[in-house]
């Protein structure tokens, strides 16, 4: 079983101790001690995955480069093993968050069994970013039911999880010629269980489209990803 870090060890030692030791009017006082170490310290563990192509690695480069638009950008295929990525500092809807994604993982069928589930053991992420696009439905498919999987047979891992985000990425090729609704309409069996999951395991779930490349949705999508798996959540 992969160990806490000692940062998140020395939160839990905070938490518990104050917890113990001030009035419950202070209670906020200490939450909101320890969204700030997440947040703007240690980082926001989050991990993000799907099928080959679906704009991981450009996802991650979108928040690293703080900018909205990615036309340039033309990563060759993530290897096997992936990539590490280091807590980096991003401002996502007007905050400066420290984001935490540990590695930038691949997306062939080979590399689920071994580098999905080795990061999710690792980071005990608090979010998931799951990414998809309009093209070979049935393997993205496929790596959807196999995340859901994967949090089911995973308690550990799971533990801290809050919040599965997924991303209909690419919408500047496919949105002139159907709706989000549309292409979900494929999907109708895994949405399902998304939310069935979802409510058993207690975390949210969010589906939007975007264009990684362009920007379109992604700013939206990032501040609703971050607040909601951030210890303390501003209010809408």
């Amino acid at each position: 079983m992969t160990q806490k870090t000692l940062g998140d060890r020395l939160i839990s030692i905070i938490v518990g101790t104050l917890g113990s030791l001030v009035p419950s009017g202070l209670t906020s006082a200490v939450n909101n001690a320890v969204d700030f170490a997440y947040v703007r310290v240690m980082g926001l563990p989050f991990i993000v995955l799907g099928y080959r192509q679906s704009g991981k690695t450009t996802l991650l480069e979108w928040l690293k480069r703080d900018t909205s638009y990615l036309a340039d950008f033309d990563p060759d295929p993530t290897a096997a093993g992936g990539d590490p990525v280091g807590v980096f500092n991003a401002q996502v809807d007007g905050e400066l968050m420290r984001l935490k994604p540990r590695r930038d993982v691949g997306g062939e069928y080979a590399m689920w069994e071994t580098d999905w589930i080795d990061l999710f053991r690792e980071t005990r992420p608090r979010g998931i970013i799951f990414m998809l696009d309009h093209r070979n439905l049935y393997q993205h498919k496929d790596a959807l039911n196999f995340v859901m999987q994967m949090i089911d047979e995973e308690p550990a891992a799971r533990q801290n999880l809050k919040m599965v985000l997924i991303l209909v990425n690419k919408v500047d090729l496919w949105g002139a010629d159907q709706t989000l609704d549309d292409l979900l309409d494929d999907l109708r069996n895994e949405t399902r269980r998304l939310k069935s999951q979802a409510e058993r395991v207690g975390y949210r779930y969010h589906i939007a489209a975007t264009s990684v490349l362009n920007g379109t949705g992604v700013g939206e999508a990032m501040g609703l990803f971050f607040n909601a798996i951030r210890p303390k959540p501003r209010k809408a």
